[in-house]
C-alpha cells in the first residue's frame, strides 16, 4: 500500500488548487517471502519522497505508521510514530511522516510544526513544498515566500522547491511568472504533476489547447492517475477534439478516471463522429460499471434515448436512480424512455414524481399532461390544465390542451 502527497485541482479557485495538499492513496500488492531479505515488492517502490521512502524501508516501525495512513487509520498512525519521536526526536524523517499523518487528520498546527522541525533538522525539498502547501491552504502568502526565502542556497534550485514557488506566485495573483517557472521546471524535470499543474494554469487563463497538450503529457507520463484523465476528457470535449477523445478514452489507464467516465466520453466522441453503433455500446457500457459516476450515467441515458437504444436508456436510468432520493430530471427522463416503449401506464407515475419534485418546470407539466392525454383520464386532465394555465399563464402550449390533446412531441 503505497501513500504520496500531490497539490490539488480546482477549477473554481486556481490559488487554492494549486495550494492545496492532498494525500493520494494508491494500492499496491505485498508478496510473502520466507527469507532474511527484503521482499521484491514492499509496498515502498511509489513513494516520490526517496529520504523518506529509505527510512520506511530501514525500519519497520515507521512503515507500519506509514501503511496506517494509507489503511486510512491517521489517528493511529499518529499515536505510533509520537512513540516513535519519544525515542529519537530530531529524526527528521519521523518528523515528516508526523506531518503527513497530521495533514491527513487536517491537524494544521501539528502538521505545521512537525514539518518545520523535520525542515530545521535537515533540508529537504519535498518537506518544504508539503510545508508551503499548508501555509496556502490558510492564504498565508507571505509566510510561505519567506519560508521559501529562508531555505539554504542548495535546495533553491531542487524540483520541489521551484514548485512550490509557482505555486507561491500564483496565490499572489503572478500566473505569468507561474507559468514560466513551470514550463521551465518541465524542461528540467519533466514530471506527471507538473504537467498537470500547467494543465490548470493554462484552463484559467483560457488556453484550452495548451492545456489539453498538458494533459495528455500528464497521461502518459503517470496513467495510474485518474485525476488527470478526467480533465483531459473534459478539455477534449469542450475543444470537440473527438478523433482525439476516442483515443484518449480508450488507452490503456483510461478506465482510472472511475466510474465509467471512460466509456461516457469515449459514448459523446462516437456519437459526435456518426458512429452510432459504438456510441451506443459505449453508453451502454457505463451502467455496467460498479460504481458508476451519476452525471455519466444520466448523460449517457439521455444519449442512448436519443439514439433510439430505449432498453439501454431505461437500465441506465434505473441505475442512476438508486438511493433515498432520485433527481426529478432522472424520473422525467424515464418517464420519456417508458412513453418510447409504449408503457404509458408506468411513465404516467415518473411524471407525476418529477412534477412532484419539480413543480415549477413547465417542461415537466407539458409531459404530465400529454401522458395524461394519453391514457385517457379526462378528469385529471382537466384538473391539470387548469393548474398549468394559472401557474404558466405565458406558455402557449398549455392553452393548446383546451382545443383537445396534442401530438406528443418526445
Amino acid at each position: 500500500m503505497v501513500l504520496s502527497y500531490r497539490m490539488s485541482v480546482s477549477r473554481c479557485s486556481l490559488a487554492l488548487a494549486l495550494a492545496a495538499s492532498i494525500l493520494l492513496l494508491l494500492v499496491a500488492a505485498t508478496v510473502r517471502a520466507e527469507t532474511t531479505t527484503r521482499p521484491a515488492v514492499d509496498g515502498l517502490d511509489a513513494v516520490e519522497m526517496v529520504p523518506l521512502r529509505e527510512a520506511l524501508r530501514g525500519d519497520d516501525s515507521l512503515a507500519q505508521a506509514w501503511f496506517r495512513i494509507g489503511a486510512g487509520d491517521a489517528s493511529g498512525a499518529r499515536a505510533d510514530i509520537k512513540r516513535l519521536l519519544r525515542e529519537e526526536p530530531r529524526n527528521p524523517n519521523t518528523l515528516h511522516l508526523l506531518g503527513i499523518a497530521a495533514s491527513a487528520e487536517n491537524r494544521w498546527g501539528e502538521a505545521r510544526s512537525a514539518l518545520r522541525r523535520s525542515l530545521r533538522f535537515r533540508p529537504d525539498g519535498w518537506v518544504a513544498l508539503h510545508l508551503v502547501n499548508l501555509l496556502l491552504d490558510k492564504r498565508r502568502v507571505s509566510a510561505a515566500r519567506r519560508l521559501l526565502g529562508g531555505l539554504p542556497d542548495e535546495l533553491q534550485s531542487d524540483p520541489r522547491v521551484r514548485r512550490a514557488s509557482a505555486y507561491v506566485q500564483v496565490a499572489s495573483g503572478d500566473a505569468e511568472a507561474a507559468l514560466t517557472e513551470l514550463r521551465r521546471l518541465e524542461q528540467d524535470a519533466p514530471e506527471a504533476d507538473v504537467a498537470y499543474q500547467l494543465a490548470v494554469l493554462h484552463i484559467e487563463m483560457g488556453d484550452s489547447p495548451a492545456a489539453a497538450d498538458a494533459l495528455t503529457r500528464a497521461v502518459h507520463r503517470a496513467p495510474s492517475v485518474g485525476r488527470y484523465h478526467r480533465l483531459l476528457f473534459e478539455q477534449l470535449a469542450d475543444l470537440s477534439r473527438w478523433d482525439a477523445l476516442v483515443d484518449a478514452s480508450s488507452r490503456t489507464g483510461a478506465a482510472a478516471a472511475g466510474g465509467g467516465l471512460d466509456s461516457y466520453y469515449r459514448g459523446l466522441a462516437m456519437h459526435r463522429l456518426g458512429r452510432s453503433q459504438e456510441a451506443v455500446r459505449a453508453f451502454t457500457a457505463v451502467s455496467a460499471h460498479g460504481m458508476p459516476e451519476p452525471v455519466a450515467l444520466a448523460g449517457s441515458a439521455a444519449y442512448l434515448l436519443q439514439l433510439g437504444a430505449f432498453v439501454a436508456a431505461e437500465q441506465a436510468c434505473r441505475t442512476a436512480m438508486v438511493g433515498p432520493v432520485a433527481q426529478p430530471s432522472l424520473h422525467h427522463l424515464l418517464g420519456i424512455v417508458l412513453t418510447r416503449q409504449d408503457r404509458e401506464s408506468e411513465a404516467l407515475a415518473h411524471y407525476r414524481r418529477a412534477v412532484d419534485e419539480r413543480g415549477d418546470d413547465a417542461d415537466y407539466r407539458f409531459d404530465l399532461l400529454l401522458s395524461l392525454c394519453s391514457l385517457e383520464r379526462r378528469a385529471e386532465l382537466t384538473e391539470a390544465v387548469a393548474r398549468a394555465l394559472k401557474d404558466f399563464p405565458e406558455d402557449g402550449r398549455f392553452s393548446r390542451f383546451g382545443e383537445g390533446c396534442p401530438t406528443p412531441s418526445h
